[in-house]
């Protein structure tokens, strides 16, 4: 189970239990703008803005934000409908381990989560799926291991479901990911997920959208 959170301004991890980030003191929650995470100067005694990551690490514009987990949901029935082809037309809950590349939908779960809100991409949604994938391996992965499993699954995979390479795209990108305690059970599945970083909902899907 993942119950840690990560500060949205200087991104530093921190305890289930702490109300404020250790690092920067911003509130659990609550939102850093970009003036606010330029003129953090870093911890104590640094004297200067923390420094970009370089290389490819750069690419990744923390798509751990929102880091979303997951755990198997068995036996569980979605409410949401497809059709024919597959497409969601009609919206209504849907287990994560049932999402597929086009699917649209919300979520106020930062953490850890069994459902999503699916709805048909015309209509408002935060998120849409573009891959999913899978990663094998007997321990669960770290975060710079995390970093490659993004890099490799949905960072390649963007480009093709845009029509534009993820460094020059508008939109961001994330991951659900499994849980700890859901990768001990075997869950080694992996859904890249793309969304707006100015938190303005999508009312179309961004397949092809060349955004």
């Amino acid at each position: 189970m993942n119950e840690r959170w990560v500060c949205k301004r200087c991104f530093a991890d921190n305890e289930a239990s702490q109300a404020a980030c250790h690092q920067c003191d911003l509130l659990r929650g609550a939102e850093a703008t970009e003036a606010d995470q330029s003129g953090w100067s870093g911890p104590s005694g640094s004297g200067a803005a923390t420094a970009e990551p370089a290389g490819w690490r750069n690419l990744l514009r923390f798509w751990w934000i929102p880091l979303i987990a997951i755990v198997l949901a068995v036996g569980y029935f979605a409410n949401a409908r497809r059709n024919a082809d597959g497409v969601l037309e009609a919206a209504g809950t849907l287990s994560v381990t049932d999402l597929r590349p086009g699917d649209c939908f919300n979520s106020d779960e930062e953490t850890e989560i069994t459902e999503v809100d699916a709805a048909p991409c015309t209509e408002a949604h935060e998120y849409e799926v573009f891959a999913n994938g899978s990663h094998e391996a007997d321990a669960y992965p770290s975060e710079a291991e995390m970093d490659e499993v993004f890099v490799s699954l949905c960072e390649a995979s963007f480009d093709a479901f845009v029509g534009v390479p993820y460094a020059d795209s508008e939109l961001w990108a994330s991951m659900i990911t499994p849980s700890d305690e859901s990768w001990g059970d075997g869950d080694r599945d992996f859904t890249c997920i793309l969304y707006d970083p100015e938190d303005s909902q999508l009312t179309n899907s961004m397949e092809g959208a060349n955004r």
